[in-house]
């Protein structure tokens, strides 16, 4: 099985946090450190055991790595910002608290590049005319 990043999707390291987002769904998503290094390591596709190896690098003795990182490959794929070939193994959340890695929010984007002309001083597009004059 191989995991790889969707086309369309563009990220930023912001602190400790990847912030992910879905061009085309108009989605944005904040990863948390565990996970930001799993969407790192996705920049050449990944199978399942090279991702667990890395979370369980820096997971406390003990966690239950492999159902974490397969609960959240599961979560990037409903959320269409990974493409899994290949299935998925049977996973379930029961009483277990997974608290690594995991998306931390998700939002919808707001639209505001067909306003951007009116607020200057926001970027260098924004301070163009429509027309680009």
């Amino acid at each position: 099985m191989k995991i790889e990043r969707n086309q369309g999707v563009a990220w930023r390291k912001v602190g400790d946090e990847m912030v992910v987002i879905h061009l085309a769904r108009h989605r944005i998503f904040g990863l948390d450190g565990t996970a930001g290094l799993i969407w790192e390591a996705l920049s050449e596709p990944r199978d399942m055991k090279a991702l667990e190896t890395i979370v369980s690098e820096s997971a406390a003795k003990g966690a239950d790595v492999i159902n974490a990182v397969h609960l959240f490959v599961a979560d990037l794929a409903d959320e269409d910002l990974v493409e899994v070939v290949g299935q998925l193994p049977d996973t379930s959340k029961g009483d277990t608290v997974v608290d690594f890695p995991r998306i931390e929010w998700r939002e919808e984007l707001q639209q505001f590049a067909g306003k951007c002309h009116l607020i200057a001083g926001q970027s260098h597009q924004c301070n163009q005319h429509p027309g680009g004059s």
